[in-house]
């Protein structure tokens, strides 16, 4: 088996059609859907339906539901996808033709290709607040660098030995992989409409992972110094 689709779902019955739906053909054909599902609403019965294989992860957290995902993997060739319909299933060959030449190949948002103003407004908050602090550790990505979308082979992922159980994976995801020396590279995307309404974004309802992703990036760049100024988040005065 070639290829491994595999998506962290939690309550996504509004998004996971059009996720599904939208996969190529030819990416299905030599491969598997894996939705890893830790739902209460009819996500995974939809799923089921539409000829993903449903596995229930062992722990909760987006990061806990991508390692599970792996272990399930058949597939040489991981792609990662969220399942609320923001990401473009038909761009996976974009982003396959480009691991010719890197390890990581993320898709990336880019405010550029958006049509609508609030998505927009918020790819500009976000990119103003997270992207410097990622740039601070060596990553020059243009996109949103923290998206769920990416595809590399599985190899590269058994490297990186990640340790994240939340939304923080990715940021280690990407941290790891430059201090590896590993090359990331991006195809640029829209973000699409998200299922259900922005509001309904787990990522945006919790900031506390906004501060949590800048402080790991932060550490792990300034990591001789960091530990003298922040302690539990609160400087020491």
């Amino acid at each position: 088996m070639k290829y491994s689709i595999i998506i962290p779902t939690l309550n996504e019955e509004e998004g996971i059609a059009k996720v599904l739906c939208a996969i190529p053909k030819e990416i299905l054909s030599a491969g598997e859907v894996l939705v890893m599902d830790s739902s209460t609403d009819m996500t995974p019965e939809i799923a089921v339906r539409l000829g993903a294989i449903v596995i229930r992860p062992a722990g909760k957290g987006k990061g806990n539901a991508m390692r599970d995902g792996v272990r399930h993997a058949q597939g040489d060739i991981l792609i990662f996808m969220d399942g609320d319909g923001t990401d473009p299933p038909q761009q996976i060959p974009k982003l396959i033709k480009k691991l010719e030449y890197f390890d990581i190949v993320l898709g990336a948002r880019s405010v550029d290709l958006e049509a609508d103003e609030h998505y927009k407004y918020i790819g500009r908050i976000w990119q103003s607040l997270v992207m410097p602090v990622l740039g601070k550790a060596g990553l020059k990505i243009k996109g949103d660098a923290l998206a769920g979308f990416r595809v590399m082979r599985k190899n590269t992922w058994n490297k990186l030995n990640l340790e994240a159980t939340d939304f923080l994976i990715e940021t280690e995801m990407n941290v790891k992989a430059l201090k590896l020396g590993m090359r990331i590279g991006e195809v640029p995307i829209p973000h699409l409409k998200r299922a259900g309404g922005l509001l309904k974004s787990k990522f945006l309802r919790s900031p506390d992972q906004w501060v949590k992703i800048i402080k790991y990036v932060l550490k792990q760049k300034f990591k001789d110094n960091f530990d003298k100024y922040i302690h539990y988040g609160k400087p020491l005065i």
